[in-house]
């Protein structure tokens, strides 16, 4: 069995084994992350659990944020794409024009490949010339 060093946590003092070799460990008490400082024979505190779940749920925060711009992002492209293909009817007809709006309203924007925007900018600089 390898040995360890006795010592107590900085953030709650409750004793703490650091094996042999280890640098870091967490507190079986407080959950804090700390790190053995072999010169100085003691621990410091890296985190503690607080912190740790702070920054947990700030990032699970910005994961929805930048999700819910997404969202929104592609709801405003389909509406865009949406009005470009109903104002394109007259100009490539109603069949071309009914296959570009139901493209535009698919969740990804059309097929996926960029293939609608480039419909869309060909036929709004049709109806500019007209």
């Amino acid at each position: 069995m390898a040995e360890a060093a006795s010592h107590h946590c900085p953030n709650c003092s409750a004793p703490v084994e650091v094996p042999l070799g280890e640098v870091e460990v967490f507190c079986a008490y407080c959950d804090s992350q700390l790190r053995f400082i072999p010169e100085a024979e003691e621990l410091e505190v890296v985190r503690t659990r607080e912190e740790m779940k702070y920054r947990e749920r700030v990032a699970v925060e910005k994961q929805i944020l930048r999700n819910k711009l997404h969202h929104e992002e592609m709801n405003r492209w389909r509406e865009t794409a949406a009005k470009v293909a109903i104002a394109a009817v007259p100009v490539v007809g109603r069949s071309a024009g009914r296959a570009l709006f139901n493209a535009s309203l698919q969740k990804g924007g059309g097929c996926g490949c960029g293939c609608l925007a480039l419909i869309a900018a060909v036929l709004g600089s049709l109806l500019a010339v007209l």
